[in-house]
């Protein structure tokens, strides 16, 4: 048998995204597991929240876990990203949690390589364990997510986080909006079935039972797509005015900019779930790699 990937979710049924949930709510809940074996995470572009949550994943599960970082690896020196997971393979590894600032596509051709494979985020193409974390976390603070009213607001044409949690709420039968300026919102919305598209965030926030709040990924800026960065605060942002007229929750999965995307007053106020997405981060990638490993 070849092992099980985690490239995109679109790989996903809802089947298999409510076994990674049940998963989930065990490990969240205290469940303890010892897979053994290594893991590698090959993190060849800059993370806080996905690195440090899969290294604590991949240990509680009792696997000796190795780092390499940006500037580490030989992918640096010109050795192909697949020649480079051969090299992993070789070397005895179980799975390779991998982040890389290019897209990953086609991806099939790494699915043969002989191990497991989690994308912790390539380029603007998916980050599968972020979108589960955003799913599963919504998934305990609402009664369902068929009808459920989601809104993007921000960079949703550079958002690998928008392509793989709008997939997964829309498997579950979610309805979309997004809102940002018309320079950051995709000529091409149809992958995502009926989308709402908002110019005006505060009538996408007046629809919306749930507002996911994103970056500006400047990073990936080849031109200038907002004027300011006060302007676009003032147009999009979420400022305490607009936070007291939220129907639900917000959501961001950070790194935030304070005063750019969300006021930094209400960051943490009663109607934020940032920082249990934050918490949810572990359980997630255990449920996630446990699942790939063991079934």
């Amino acid at each position: 048998m070849q092992p099980r990937n985690l490239i995109t979710v679109r790989n996903l049924n809802p089947e298999e995204i409510n076994h990674l949930y049940e998963l989930f709510k065990g490990f969240k809940e205290g469940r303890k597991e010892v897979l053994g074996g290594k893991g590698v995470l090959l993190f060849l572009e800059s993370s806080t929240r996905t690195r440090l949550s899969f290294e604590m994943a991949l240990r509680e599960l009792g696997m000796d876990t190795y780092y390499v970082g940006k500037g580490e690896s030989s992918v640096e020196k010109g050795e192909t990203f697949k020649d480079t997971l051969r090299t992993l393979h070789a070397l005895g590894f179980d799975v390779v949690v991998f982040r890389v600032p290019f897209v990953l596509f086609p991806y099939e051709p790494y699915l043969n390589l002989g191990i497991s494979l989690v994308n912790g985020g390539d380029g603007t193409h998916q980050h599968p364990t972020q979108g589960l974390i955003e799913l599963f976390t919504v998934m305990e603070h609402y009664p369902s997510i068929e009808g459920l009213k989601v809104l993007f607001v921000g960079d949703i044409l550079h958002s690998r986080v928008f392509r793989s949690s709008g997939e997964l709420f829309r498997k579950l039968g979610a309805r979309l909006g997004v809102c940002g300026p018309a320079t950051l919102i995709p000529s091409d919305l149809s992958p995502f079935g009926e989308v709402e598209v908002f110019d005006s965030v505060d009538e996408g926030i007046e629809w919306a039972d749930l507002v996911v709040y994103l970056r500006l990924q400047e990073e990936r800026f080849k031109e200038s797509y907002v004027a300011s960065k006060e302007s676009y605060f003032l147009q999009f942002g979420l400022t305490r005015e607009r936070y007291k007229k939220l129907k639900g929750y917000f959501m961001h999965p950070g790194p935030v900019h304070p005063y750019v995307d969300v006021d930094g007053d209400v960051l943490y106020a009663e109607k934020s779930l940032v920082s249990e997405q934050v918490r949810n981060g572990i359980p997630t990638r255990k449920a996630v790699i446990y699942y790939l490993l063991r079934g």
